[in-house]
């Protein structure tokens, strides 16, 4: 009689344990199919693409001539009548700066997105030349397709030209130390080392061009989440991206979370559309991109 006391407290000792064990469990699949760091790198991927693009166009237009300019709405700019373009020249070569401010409330451009704030470039040749070294910075530069939840994008981005490669297309190393602090006042961090190469497009020129350029970009990234989760990244089947389009098209990378399995992330096989999907320890989840 006297040894049911103990029975009755290690069978409840066990149930707890148990319960226990089962919670954590169920916690450790939840964190094991967790798509948060994909979708952060995604993000930051398509951001920092665009920030580049605008220093392009940005680049492409000096040769108006003009110190100072607002650019009409038209198809595949990202300029538009949003932003004012100030051009400071270098005295001494065809390099120089170049100030893309969007102004201080969300402006509604082209490609449906909300920008406001400045792109600093600094540049020392155009996109086209060999050689020429673009770096793009951001002085409180925001970006969204939602006016109230938008992204303020901080850091920069280097682009070097390369050249031609030998299937004769110009390629470039692309370097970014970047941040992209959400609405509700969490930041994620990115930096990535990436090539690109440009393999449609190049042969059309201006503004009512840009939206036929595609690149293919290889290359790896590392970072940490908006919930400062770390994560390593790698590409393997090199990213598609079209300048027409606002996501990336096609392509897949790796991303591994610290402590976590590898997350396979593809994004579709050309299609200019936000679907993607994920896959890690055998299980395929549909992501849709922002």
């Amino acid at each position: 009689m006297k040894k049911r006391p103990f029975i009755l407290i290690s069978s409840i000792i066990l149930l707890c344990t148990i319960s226990i064990l089962s919670g954590c469990k169920k916690e450790e699949d939840v964190k094991e199919f967790d798509t948060q760091s994909s979708e952060d790198n995604s993000l930051a991927e398509a951001t920092f693409n665009d920030v580049m693009e605008i220093a392009n166009q940005a680049i492409e237009n000096q040769s108006l001539g003009l110190s100072s300019y607002r650019l009409k709405d038209q198809e595949n700019s990202l300029l538009s009548n949003c932003a004012t373009v100030t051009v400071t020249p270098d005295s001494i070569g065809p390099g120089g700066n170049i100030e893309v401010n969007f102004g201080t409330t969300p402006c509604r451009c082209t490609d449906y997105r909300y920008r406001k704030g400045i792109v600093n470039v600094n540049y020392t040749g155009t996109y086209r030349d060999s050689s020429a070294i673009i770096t793009a910075s951001l002085s409180d530069y925001y970006v969204g397709l939602d006016s109230s939840k938008l992204f303020q994008v901080m850091g920069t981005k280097t682009v070097t030209n390369k050249g031609h490669n030998s299937a004769g297309n110009l390629w470039y190393t692309i370097d970014v130390n970047g941040q992209i602090r959400n609405s509700a006042g969490a930041t994620m961090t990115w930096n990535s080392q990436r090539q690109r190469e440009w393999i449609a497009g190049e042969s059309t020129t201006g503004l009512s061009n840009f939206g036929d350029d595609i690149y293919s970009i290889t290359g790896s990234a590392n970072g940490s989440t908006f919930e400062g989760k770390t994560f390593t990244a790698s590409i393997t089947q090199a990213l598609i991206v079209q300048v027409g389009c606002r996501w990336i098209q096609a392509g897949k990378f790796d991303l591994t979370p610290t402590g976590l399995a590898t997350r396979s992330f593809d994004y579709g096989s050309g299609a200019c559309d936000n679907d993607a999907t994920l896959t890690v320890n055998g299980a395929t989840f549909n992501i849709e991109l922002r």
